[in-house]
């Protein structure tokens, strides 16, 4: 029997990736995290909480769609960005699968709609 389902999640945190070095996984699904920030599940069994910074980087190359990025190979790396003004580590994508076409970011629908219902 697979024990994995019992194992919990895996979150990876900077330290994780600073004690093995660069790792590359594939996405395999993306879900609703905590705190409003998207868990990216990778093909090692792996999550990732995923910041502004890496969603960005993911919607560059795959789009805004997150379906889009199942089945990408992406590179984990200890990185730095800026948190209230202040530079901190952080866990950062390099993109590795090319970039698809047409990935602009989904037209906002607007508040009303004009069709008369009958």
């Amino acid at each position: 029997m697979d024990m994995s389902k019992y194992a919990g999640t895996r979150f990876l945190k900077v330290e994780d990736i600073r004690a093995s070095g660069p790792i590359r996984v594939k996405i395999t699904e993306v879900t609703e995290g905590r705190y409003d920030k998207p868990d990216l599940h990778f093909d090692d069994g792996t999550t990732l909480s995923c910041n502004m910074t890496n969603v960005r980087a993911l919607a560059r190359a795959y789009g805004w769609e997150s379906k889009h990025w199942s089945d990408k190979e992406v590179e984990l790396a200890v990185g730095e960005i800026k948190y209230d003004g202040k530079p901190n580590e952080a866990v950062l994508i390099t993109t590795i699968s090319p970039p698809i076409e047409n990935k602009a970011p989904p037209k906002p629908k607007p508040d009303f709609d004009d069709e008369i219902k009958f």
